[in-house]
């Protein structure tokens, strides 16, 4: 008996996919094989590099992970610099800078959401541009950057890095297994070994975490660090009640009310989990892709949805905002922040494990770490 039509196209898509996959891998492989051997070359920066990455496409929280290690090592007393590609931002080809130290100097459009989010919640120099070794000596030349993180560029090998540190999310490490595009894997699980340091970042959140192959015969012993994701109102908007604050933390203006949420994120489910995780009653979603730029006809059916709903009051990310604030008018808005949160009972802190891996590094008498004992 022959089978039904749909099953046999699902069964050539499955094949097709599972072909892309292993041609992808080869290149991926063959690309590190030709860095390692000497033929393809990396660069160096002048400088200490934190490369903050990950192997799966979609959300582990690169982002928020990015501020903690830029923001924990500035409060060392370095001077530190954030470089991230710009993903579709008008900067990503020539590359720019997003923050100068002291202020913005650009739009979400030029740099990009991410990048344009760090440079408003950090106060250190925040580029962007595909070319990061260039990106990163200007940070040099321009800031006297002394540290470097790299946001997303575990696969940005043609530039070295002192310290990597992979994302993985507690519940789904590497997805179904496969390589992109039958699966979210950017390389095989066996790149885990350019590592130097694992965050699992859900943990909290995954009910079975899976068991990772973080040990075995010729693997590189490396740290392992769990995280939570933090959720937290940043502020919220309210035509309504001219001259009401909430401050952050306070969950009490959503608390138990009707919420109307969207975003547009690598991984919406984690946001909705969140907010019902915090009392609120869902009473709709709309989802966008990752990197979503919000159009007049989005915020309109937004608006759409929000008033159908009969709901309180919208609720959306910082990610999503910071596309929307200069452009459209949405009250009432609460807009939802996220820190990391590491493990308090860890053995060894993640603060202590950056620490001496920056002391470990020749940055002569203009480090702080030269000063103060730990």
């Amino acid at each position: 008996m022959s089978r039904p039509v749909a099953e046999d196209r699902l069964f050539s898509l499955g094949t097709l996919l599972g072909l892309a996959s292993k041609v992808y891998g080869v290149v991926v492989k063959a690309r590190v094989a030709l860095y390692r051997a000497g033929v393809l070359k990396s660069k160096k920066l002048p400088c200490f590099v934190i490369s903050v990455g990950n192997i799966t496409a979609g959300g582990t929280g690169k982002t928020p992970m990015t501020l903690y290690v830029a923001d924990l090592v500035a409060r060392m007393g370095y001077k530190v610099a954030v470089v991230s590609r710009g993903y579709r931002g008008k900067f990503e080809q020539s590359g720019g800078v997003v923050r100068d130290g002291q202020t913005i100097c650009c739009t979400p459009e030029e740099s990009g959401d991410e990048p344009y989010l760090i440079a408003r919640t950090l106060g250190v120099p925040v580029l962007v541009g595909k070319d990061r070794y260039a990106v990163g000596m200007k940070a040099v030349r321009e800031f006297d950057a002394q540290v470097i993180v790299l946001d997303d560029a575990f696969q940005h090998i043609k530039l070295k890095r002192d310290l990597d540190l992979v994302l993985l999310d507690a519940g789904h490490p590497f997805g179904n297994g496969a390589l992109i595009p039958r699966g979210r894997l950017r390389e095989p699980v066996s790149s885990l070994e350019r590592s130097d340091a694992r965050v699992l970042t859900r943990w909290d959140q995954a009910s079975a975490p899976v068991p990772l192959p973080l040990s075995g015969p010729g693997t590189k012993s490396v740290p392992v660090f769990k995280t939570s994701h933090v959720s937290f109102i940043r502020h919220t908007i309210d035509d309504r009640e001219k001259g009401s604050t909430l401050q952050p933390g306070d969950w009490s203006r959503v608390r138990g009310k009707s919420c109307f949420l969207f975003s547009g994120l690598a991984n919406n489910e984690s946001f909705r989990n969140s907010c019902e995780k915090k009392g609120m009653k869902i009473a709709g979603f709309i989802e966008f892709p990752d990197h979503f730029w919000y159009s007049r006809a989005a915020v309109d059916s937004i608006r759409t949805g929000f008033r159908n709903s009969g709901a309180d009051v919208m609720v959306t990310t910082e990610k999503d905002y910071v596309k929307i604030e200069s452009r459209f008018s949405l009250s009432p808005l609460v807009v939802v922040g996220v820190r990391i949160g590491f493990d308090p009972d860890a053995p060894v802190s993640f603060e202590s494990f950056v620490k001496n891996r920056l002391r470990s590094h020749a940055f002569g008498c203009g480090d702080p770490l030269n000063k103060n004992s730990l």
